[in-house]
């Protein structure tokens, strides 16, 4: 708009003044406009990830980790064009964002209008800095955008790993949050299927009371692109994840799918459906190798009758993992309004 409005005001000045004052004039504005814009940082947004997370459902020692360590993951959102005007102060900005402990950057480069050789060359120059830390460096861009596709031709995607560059923010701090997992935790995340106890939605239940919960599940096991129910479907199964990852996804009238949530071992998900039996309001397709187990709404029905204590207590921590997501979520509607 400011162009336009210089464009036109150089226009105007010629047809009615004099087209050499018109010139200067606009000369002189441009000039200005340029040295206004190169003093602007290209920072839009910064925020750590003690409170925002990834759409990845944990477990509760997992999300304890996070809720204590996410401050370690710092997102910053770009927007503007990165050259040399105002790739300087964005590596100075970033030095003093990282002073503070960070194992994990983000960049979110989605918004970035115009990448030149010299702004491509800061964001090696911010991956060296940060490797000097300790500290791992994620790229988002969107596909077949004009940023990509200048990075490429500058040679930065050939020296960044493939698997730190994503599609979207929520996939890039996923990664971050394994990352910093894996060195809080001081363990991998688990490969191989895990005891149902370690469950969370089982926590508090003893020997006795999980055996009698057992006899009432259903262990189900899908492959890799499997599909576990679609949006739509009648709901009559709530499942307990024990291995692999399966994703929510709703479908658009455009075509699209829109990714909600990742379930990992430990997670439930279903839950709605020994209630209600409504149908089911996403799909879910395993990520890989899954496995669960699946208590029915009949199953759920029975054991009411059978184990009354054990069926309320049941639904006791199914009330305390729904609490314990909406409270989550409205951490991070509040910090992402700030």
């Amino acid at each position: 708009m400011l162009d336009l409005l210089v464009v036109v005001l150089v226009a105007v000045l010629s047809i009615t003044v004099n087209i050499v004052l018109a010139v200067f004039l606009g000369t002189a504005i441009a000039v200005i406009l340029f040295v206004v814009r190169m003093s602007r940082s290209i920072i839009r947004r910064s925020y750590r990830c003690h409170v925002i997370s990834s759409r990845r459902s944990r477990g509760a020692r997992e999300i304890s980790a996070l809720e204590q360590n996410g401050h370690c993951i710092l997102v910053v959102e770009l927007q503007g064009a990165l050259f040399f005007g105002t790739g300087e102060r964005l590596i100075d900005e970033i030095a003093s964002a990282t002073r503070q402990e960070t194992r994990s950057l983000i960049l979110d480069l989605r918004r970035i209008s115009e990448i030149d050789s010299t702004g491509a060359r800061i964001l090696l120059d911010i991956q060296t800095n940060l490797g000097r830390k300790g500290c791992h460096l994620g790229l988002v861009l969107a596909n077949r955008s004009e940023s990509i596709s200048r990075l490429k031709d500058f040679g930065v995607l050939e020296k960044i790993p493939a698997n730190q560059i994503f599609e979207d923010v929520d996939r890039a701090i996923e990664w971050a949050e394994d990352n910093l997992l894996r060195d809080v935790l001081d363990e991998a995340l688990p490969a191989e299927e895990m005891r149902l106890e370690q469950s969370g939605i089982l926590d508090n239940f003893d020997a006795d009371e999980i055996a009698a919960l057992k006899a009432r599940l259903t262990r189900v096991a899908h492959p890799k692109g499997g599909v576990i129910f679609r949006e739509g479907d009648s709901g009559t199964d709530l499942f307990i994840v024990t291995r692999g990852t399966a994703t929510a996804y709703i479908h658009q009238a455009t075509g699209r799918d829109i990714r909600l949530v990742t379930f990992a071992p430990g997670t439930v998900f279903g839950e709605l459906a020994i209630l209600d039996a409504g149908p089911r309001s996403a799909s879910i397709i395993a990520d890989d190798d899954f496995v669960s187990y699946a208590l029915s709404q009949a199953q759920f029905a029975v054991l009411s009758r059978e184990a009354p204590a054990i069926a309320i207590k049941l639904l006791a921590n199914l009330g305390r993992e729904l609490s314990g997501r909406l409270r989550r979520a409205d951490g991070m509607i509040n910090e992402l309004e700030m």
